[in-house]
């Protein structure tokens, strides 16, 4: 997906290889011949001579060849011989371990900003929580709240739960998380009926 969406033009590759040069541990002259290559494949080639690549990237054909092996011992390059119509073996190289490079360093940023996020809603919830019950929440009751985030429940699903958990004047938060595992029903939906079927449902949490 990630490759398909650089070789139909969605993201610009060679914008990607300026940006992510420190993180990718790129020398500039590799980010030259990579962003060449990357030119290949949006012209869907996948093949290249020592030669031409070096007059395209505008140095020698020796530091060329050179830069070259060594991408690929790193593992940015891949090549591999392929069977033509004719018979005949040719070399052809891919750049899919640079796009899982990529990837894998957009997929721990993205994870980073998420992490980042549940610390700062898990903080919001203890906050309403304590505020709400008027009292500070012990050691097992944070322990409830993350595992809350670590689920997958929403902030405002949470904030749904601890408000109808205060409609039936509870204060823990073994009720919120009750509630939380019900219908997910939210504060401004309960009628007398729903209330009542939240009752029995968790009758005997105090």
């Amino acid at each position: 997906m990630f490759r398909r969406l650089i070789e139909d033009g969605y993201l610009n590759i060679h914008k990607l290889l300026l940006k992510e040069q420190q993180r990718l541990g790129l020398k500039s002259e590799e980010v030259i011949l990579l962003s060449a290559l990357s030119s290949l494949i949006e012209k869907k080639k996948n093949t290249v001579s020592i030669t031409a690549l070096s007059k395209t990237i505008n140095d020698s054909v020796s530091n060329t060849g050179d830069l070259f092996t060594d991408l690929i011992k790193r593992g940015f390059i891949t090549t591999e011989l392929e069977l033509k119509a004719d018979g005949k073996e040719k070399e052809v190289f891919t750049l899919e371990p640079l796009f899982d490079k990529i990837k894998s360093i957009f997929e721990a940023e993205m994870n980073q900003q998420k992490e980042s996020k549940n610390e700062s809603d898990i903080v919001y919830i203890i906050q309403a929580i304590e505020k709400a019950f008027g009292r500070a929440l012990s050691a097992f009751d944070l322990e409830m709240v993350k595992e809350w985030f670590t689920e997958s429940f929403t902030k405002p699903q949470i904030e749904n739960a601890i408000q109808v958990t205060l409609n039936h004047h509870k204060k823990t938060v073994s009720y919120i998380d009750r509630v939380l595992r019900s219908d997910d029903l939210k504060p401004s939906e309960l009628d007398d009926k729903k209330k009542a079927a939240i009752d029995k449902l968790i009758r005997g949490i105090k």
